[in-house]
């Protein structure tokens, strides 16, 4: 099986993938460093919070329907223009949907001048966005080199544009026009990819029995993605309005810039769990197919390297936090080393919720994991107005960690298909040292 075409055509795939988060997470964080320095705790958290604050309304532009394009494409190649098309036409809407709710949002709310602006700019980059349906049609047709190529270029270019603004001293505000840099070169570069493969974006059409197909189909994903954007930007923005009003403005932005810090930081460690989830899947899979016994025993044993992941990440990263910060960002930031060392808590609840994920693909449990998700942003929300006016950051990372509990663990409990699996994560947490290969 190593030697034939197709595994080494899905190796080769996948490695491309592999390699590309790679070079964006070292990229990205080494170049996060240099402008979180540069900018300083408030005005990082000001970019942060408009960040955040169009963050919450991403799925909009995604609209749902990226995964169900890839399976169509592979399904029906030959119908690719119309798929691409009618695909690209949802997303612009989605993307002019997002721009017209962020515009109302931002002079409901009453920004000010600065944070409106960064908003508005980051908001429409959004509408080069529905070029990136041309990525489902590499992942489709395994290609994933081409689109990787794309995306590298997009990482270094923004990368050394973000350095070259440092160098110069420019204004915040020009640093919100990377965001749009940034899709602008993944439009022109995706364009370009798919001329070279034989396509055009102009040869595109929009069929109206498609697009009623795919809004159909997507719109669970739609409410899906939206909550779980809502739960993982809510709490900058509920930082940095809660607190305004106690402590002012500049204070509150400063605040969200160590929290923004210590979060960027965790979430550089959560991609581990990915890969080692993604690798995994297709051996459960197999699994669930061939014997329910293998299958109970490779759910089992990948809680229980989750839980051992957890264990070896959490407990230095707890005593190593403070000195790391300071260390890489400076003495400025040296607040955000308690949140991370808080942060660390959550890896167990960001591991667990990864492993669970390839239960609920192989159960069909979508509807389940749609509910869980939003119970989880609006728990989420519900805490932060109690935790944060008090607590500030360290509130906001409690918050989540609870709502995290109750979507990842206790709601397991409500439903009888759900309660088997949850036993599974009991017993891979409190016997993780049993870990072995299964057969």
């Amino acid at each position: 099986m190593l030697r034939t075409e197709g595994f080494r055509k899905y190796l080769g795939n996948t490695s491309w993938l592999f390699g590309e988060q790679v070079v964006r997470l070292v990229v990205v964080l080494v170049t996060g460093i240099y402008v979180a320095r540069y900018l300083g705790d408030s005005l990082f958290g000001q970019l942060n919070y408009a960040t955040g604050f169009v963050g919450m309304f991403f799925a909009l532009s995604a609209m749902g329907v990226d995964q169900i394009v890839v399976r169509d494409l592979v399904q029906r190649p030959e119908r690719r223009d119309e798929l691409l098309g009618t695909a690209a036409f949802i997303k612009l809407v989605g993307a002019m949907l997002l721009l017209a709710v962020v515009l109302v949002a931002t002079f409901a709310r009453g920004m000010d001048a600065l944070t409106a602006t960064l908003v508005v700019i980051i908001a429409g980059a959004e509408l080069l966005r529905p070029f990136s349906v041309i990525e489902h049609h590499f992942m489709a047709r395994v290609q994933a080199r081409r689109s990787v190529q794309v995306q590298f270029v997009q990482v270094l270019t923004s990368a050394a544009v973000k350095l070259a603004l440092i160098a110069m001293q420019a204004s915040l505000v020009w640093f919100a026009w990377v965001y749009v840099l940034e899709t602008f070169v993944l439009a022109v570069g995706y364009a370009l990819a798919l001329a070279r493969d034989g396509g055009s974006w102009r040869a595109w059409k929009v069929s109206r029995t498609t697009l009623k197909y795919l809004v159909g189909e997507s719109w669970p994903m739609l409410v899906y993605g939206v909550a779980l954007y809502i739960q993982a930007k809510i709490d900058q923005v509920m930082i940095g309005d809660l607190l305004t009003a106690t402590m002012g403005q500049e204070a509150a932005y400063a605040e969200v810039g160590q929290y923004s810090v210590a979060l960027k930081m965790i979430e550089a460690m959560g991609f581990l769990p990915v890969i080692v989830q993604k690798s995994l899947a297709p051996a459960i899979t197999r699994a669930k197919v061939q014997d329910p016994a293998l299958y109970a025993d490779r759910l089992l044993n990948q809680y229980r390297l989750m839980f051992l992941m957890f264990l070896l990440t959490s407990v230095p990263l707890y005593f190593l936090a403070e000195p790391l910060i300071i260390l890489l960002y400076g003495e400025t930031f040296a607040p955000a080393g308690a949140l991370l060392s808080l942060f660390a808590i959550r890896l167990f609840f960001t591991n667990m919720g990864v492993a669970k994920a390839s239960f609920i693909t192989n159960e069909g449990l979508f509807r389940y994991s749609l509910l869980t998700a939003v119970v989880g942003a609006g728990l989420n929300i519900a805490i932060n107005y109690f935790l944060i006016p008090p607590f500030k950051s360290i509130g906001a990372i409690w918050a989540t960690i609870g709502s995290f509990l109750v979507s990842i663990f206790l709601l397991d409990l409500l439903f009888p298909r759900t309660r088997v699996n949850l036993r599974w994560m009991l017993k891979g947490m409190f016997t993780f040292w049993r870990f072995h290969r299964a057969t």
